[in-house]
């Protein structure tokens, strides 16, 4: 009786170590298994890709962000910080970003009052600052109205690692809000009735990087009367369709509303289309 009870305590004992052996393999999986997502979130391997947003000083506060909300309503998920450039070449930097935003909105605000080669200037310190702040290499520079003006005299005096890789201009007055080109054509202006300011930015052409990759969009307004010309919006073909790699025009038709243009949700949507 005595040797079945001690068989039976021996037994029973290697029985509690063998169970707890077996516990701690099970914990021990469990706890490697729980630690793999956590490096994965941690880790980032895409490359860094920012979208810079020139727009027009003359919106208003509530146009712009309806605008900026359409252009980045496929990727609502990442940052958007701002970048203010003060005429003496400070630049002031809003917001952080995280290590997850790699297709993150930078939004650059320029003095008023200045020239457009001057706010081209500006614009690329800007940019050259904001390189080394936020840690980028490449960027896509995305302008509306008299912001593509500016960013059309940028692309013509930067250097090539401040070379955007796509530029986007929307609903930019290459050829001004004049009643000669009222026609809504979407050929190139013709050269008697170029402005001096589009002469001046169709004879810089030359020294655009060929590897930019242009796309414009117009708007196309049920209105009798549209504030831009079609013509004129379109006429930056003149400009980039000789000297690109990849040159694309878009026409957007909008209804009789005031924003027009500000209010269609299809512009995020051509955008990222031609980015990607």
């Amino acid at each position: 009786m005595k040797a079945t009870t001690k068989q039976v305590l021996t037994g029973a004992a290697w029985l509690a170590v063998l169970l707890a052996m077996i516990g701690g393999v099970i914990l021990w999986q469990h706890q490697v298994r729980k630690a793999k997502p956590v490096t994965a979130v941690t880790v980032t391997s895409t490359e860094r890709i920012p979208m810079v947003l020139l727009l027009d000083s003359h919106l208003t506060h509530q146009q712009n962000q309806q605008l900026t909300a359409n252009i980045q309503h496929n990727s609502a998920s990442q940052t958007l910080v701002t970048a203010k450039a003060s005429t003496n070449g400070t630049v002031v930097f809003k917001g952080q970003l995280l290590n997850s935003d790699n297709r993150p909105y930078i939004q650059v605000q320029l003095p008023t009052g200045i020239s457009t080669t001057k706010k081209a200037q500006l614009l690329k310190r800007v940019l050259g600052l904001a390189q080394q702040h936020f840690k980028f290499r490449r960027f896509n520079l995305v302008s509306y109205g008299d912001g593509g003006l500016t960013a059309t005299s940028y692309v013509e005096q930067t250097t090539i690692a401040l070379t955007p890789q796509h530029l986007v201009l929307i609903a930019t007055p290459f050829n001004g809000t004049g009643s000669q080109n009222r026609r809504r054509k979407t050929t190139p202006v013709a050269a008697k009735n170029q402005t001096a300011a589009l002469k001046t930015l169709i004879a810089k052409r030359k020294i655009i990087n060929p590897k930019l990759q242009v796309l414009i969009i117009a708007e196309k307004s049920a209105k009798s009367k549209q504030t831009l010309p079609l013509q004129s919006a379109l006429a930056g073909q003149s400009i980039f369709k000789p000297t690109v790699k990849r040159y694309q025009q878009h026409v957007v038709r909008t209804w009789r509303t005031e924003s027009g243009i500000l209010n269609s949700r299809r512009i995020g949507n051509i955008i990222q289309s031609f980015i990607n």
